[in-house]
């Protein structure tokens, strides 16, 4: 959208773009992060069946998408390769 959450909130013509946000964000169904927090997971090209190690974790974004990417494997029901996120902060 290129539009910054402050419009989100305050514009009256995104007002229900707003209400749709919280309500799926409250749901659990949308997560939203910055865009420097979606690059590590892109940038390391993780797959389905890789293990990996997140020693950043807090608050927890990035491990997010790492599951989603790791869990695709479920879909498809390939048991065989299903991939690991273990997250740690400290």
């Amino acid at each position: 959208l290129g539009t910054d959450r402050r419009s989100i909130r305050k514009l009256e013509c995104l007002q229900n773009l707003h209400k749709w946000m919280k309500q799926h964000t409250d749901n659990g169904n949308i997560t939203r992060q910055e865009a420097v927090s979606m690059v590590p997971p892109l940038a390391l090209d993780v797959q389905p069946h890789h293990f990996c190690l997140d020693m950043c974790a807090a608050p927890g974004s990035k491990t997010s998408q790492l599951l989603e990417i790791v869990n695709r494997s479920l879909q498809y029901g390939d048991d065989q390769r299903q991939g690991l996120v273990v997250a740690n902060d400290s």
